[in-house]
């Protein structure tokens, strides 16, 4: 069976290439231009090294990344952000494409009655056709699609700087693109190469992130309802199974990049059980288990996410959208529900985020992880968005009888204009072209680090931005920086082994004491926790007391626990704390550090940015402190002022600054009085 279409192959690839010409010109248009936090140091070094980010090793990304690091423009660091951009606006193309064979396929029986003549029942006669005779409506909505995609503000932030979920985007229009394939496909040969392609698709897409598994029973669903004899067919599955395999390969690479010991091994994936654990996400998976009192907020999370990607009313559309699938393609309609609920609801049900936690930071921590997670859910609806912008379109100009040329072509750039206009609010929330709190972070740290130096850092904004300017810029590889956390795993310490053989055999007592202690429970074996924490925090203490002793400097980038380095005086050098073994204190001239765009009023700080601010605000109020208490007062007092600046939004700290400012000015007078 053929399927009656207006296809115009001018506007087709008109509509095609704008999805992505215009995607990508709004995510150059806002392109950090640098590092950034978050995993973007580690995926970029493990990129240009061709070694292996955290689990699941991301292969595929590592590989694409490398070819990308060799662009001949700008720094390594644009690079690989440029590809996330062209990758992400590849995958609003692909729903743009996937858009116009829906709409094609949705509305197309009834456009066949209209364009044949038949007469209608008397049923029928009373609902307005949906008209053949504008494909502009089309096109307009089908791109419309592609830049709600594009535009999504999750997407969006993610789409600017080096992540994995840029190419996760392209990877779910491409997929959704194929199922729109395969459904229209007039023959069982046809249908079975489409088959096929989706099915080493899904693998490839599987090498990039584990949540893209949700595909599986979606497809497996529309399948069944559109072909079911096709679907259950099992020669074909076999077929299926072997081609999601070929998909997989790329997860080879990990075994045989770990064998060279490259500057990036998370995981060290060149054994059988090492490479398990990677692929499997070994380390995320000792959580508590999911209760329906976790699940309920989490939800309540997700809906709040999803109000905040678009202006709350535009959600209207895909509402819309589902209705028009429900009276026109019942199929289409049921893939999209599908593809819904397994995208938001039962995404938010496995990834299990605990929002409900005490700490207020801890519970936003958990918002901003799992948020990146729901893109594909964001997908599916401006999916809808498109479906429902074509109808009502077509059935505002049928039911009003207007002139079909004219006022399609006004709804058409209406339809067009209406989530440009839309984007405009994100594109300001999103905006990284002069991002460069991370570069500023490395560098004020190197400015106080004097030679041979070892910085200690707890999470991963505080510790990959390392990554980046020492594995790929080459810069300041006499400094050693150290992810505490990272320290618990048994891979890590071999690695720090390897890179660093003579820096960690002065501890190697401590470190042995601990691996020992680590086994049972890295094994999924019994345990003694209190066990493994005293060794631990032996071990670090060992490493510490090495160092100094050794004559290296050693840095804080966060506030040490209670039972760590406790015989040190801690002293904030304003970009990191150092421990000191005596009362000799370090001097610092705060014109030597960079806080570039923190109090630009025309930028809104996202909120990794927020948490430096306050990271500076409160190592420069310490060392405001410091001065005081040495007698410095002009220093204090300008330093305490700074800190006002870092912390204007904290009430606690601009209290104690008053404080501290009038004790210095009643010093002040007391001494002029004498």
């Amino acid at each position: 069976m053929k399927y009656p279409t207006d296809r115009h192959p001018a506007f087709f690839y008109a509509t095609v290439a704008a999805s992505f010409i215009i995607s990508l010109s709004l995510y150059i248009l806002t392109l950090a231009p640098t590092v950034t936090f978050e995993d973007s140091g580690e995926l970029i070094a493990a990129a240009y090294n061709l070694g292996i980010p955290h689990q699941p090793g991301y292969p595929l990304f590592t590989l694409l990344g490398r070819v990308f690091s060799m662009l001949p423009i700008d720094t390594v660091a644009y690079r690989l952000n440029l590809m996330s951009a062209v990758l992400s606006a590849a995958g609003a193309m692909f729903l743009t494409w996937a858009l116009i064979l829906l709409i094609e396929d949705a509305f197309k029986k009834r456009n066949a009655a209209a364009a044949s003549g038949k007469k209608k029942s008397a049923k029928t006669a009373k609902r307005p056709a949906i008209f053949p005779t504008a494909p502009i409506l089309k096109y307009a909505a089908a791109l419309a699609g592609g830049i709600l995609t594009a535009t999504a503000f999750e997407n969006w932030e993610q789409s600017i700087i080096t992540e994995v979920y840029g190419l996760n985007t392209m990877f779910v229009g491409l997929i959704v693109l194929l199922a729109a394939q395969w459904k229209r496909a007039e023959d069982d040969s046809r249908r079975g190469a489409w088959f096929l392609a989706i099915c080493y698709v899904l693998g490839l897409t599987l090498c990039n992130h584990t949540t893209s598994l949700m595909f599986i029973p979606i497809l497996f669903v529309f399948g069944f309802l559109e072909d079911r004899h096709f679907i259950l067919n099992p020669k074909m599955l076999l077929s299926g199974f072997a081609a999601l395999m070929a998909g997989l390969t790329p997860y080879l690479y990990l075994p045989v990049a770990s064998a060279r010991n490259p500057l990036m091994d998370w995981g060290n994936p060149e054994n059988l059980t090492n490479f398990i654990r990677t692929v499997s996400r070994h380390q995320y998976g000792l959580g508590d288990q999911q209760t329906l009192a976790k699940f309920i907020p989490q939800l309540q999370t997700y809906f709040q996410l999803l109000s905040e990607q678009w202006a709350p009313t535009f959600l209207l559309f895909p509402i819309l959208g589902l209705y028009a699938l429900w009276r026109h393609q019942r199929n289409w309609c049921y893939f999209t529900i599908v593809f819904f609920l397994f995208a938001g609801p039962i995404t938010t049900f496995m990834t299990d985020f605990d929002v409900t936690v005490r700490d207020p930071f801890v519970a936003a921590e958990h918002r901003a992880l799992v948020s990146v997670f729901y893109i594909p859910s964001y997908m599916c609806l401006a999916l809808l968005a498109g479906a429902g912008l074509y109808w009502g379109a077509a059935q505002l100009v049928a039911r009003l009888k207007l002139h079909e040329g004219a006022a399609a072509n006004t709804l058409a750039a209406l339809i067009v204009l209406l989530p440009i206009m839309l984007s405009y609010a994100n594109f300001k929330k999103v905006d990284m072209s002069d991002y460069y709190f991370a570069e500023d972070y490395v560098h004020n740290v190197f400015e106080i680090a004097p030679e041979n130096s070892v910085v200690f850092a707890n999470w991963d904004p505080f510790y990959f931005p390392f990554n980046y300017y020492q594995f790929v810029q080459d810069e300041r590889l006499d400094v050693i920086a150290i992810d505490q956390q990272l320290l618990r795993r048994s891979w890590y310490i071999d690695w720090m082994r390897n890179h660093y053989p003579e820096f960690m055999k002065m501890a190697e007592a401590e470190v042995d004491a601990f691996l020992k202690a680590v086994e049972p429970f890295e094994n999924k074996q019994p345990f003694n926790g209190n066990v493994i924490q005293r060794h631990y925090i032996a071990m670090i203490n060992a490493i510490i007391d090495r160092s100094i002793e050794a004559g290296r400097e050693v840095l804080f980038t966060y506030n040490t626990p209670r039972d760590i380095a406790v015989s040190y005086r801690k002293e904030s050098l304003i970009s990191a704390v150092r421990l000191a073994s005596s009362a000799e204190r370090s001097q610092v001239d705060f014109n030597q550090f960079s806080f570039r765009n923190f109090f630009d009023e025309n930028r809104e700080l996202d909120r990794m940015a927020l948490v430096f601010k306050n990271y500076y605000g409160g190592l420069i109020f310490s060392r405001a402190r410091l001065e005081a208490a040495r007698g410095d007062r002009d220093t204090a007092i300008n330093l305490f002022n700074e800190t006002a600046r870092f912390m204007a939004d904290n009430p606690g700290y601009l209290q104690q600054i008053d404080t501290a400012l009038k004790a210095l000015q009643n010093e002040s007078r007391n001494e002029s009085n004498q």
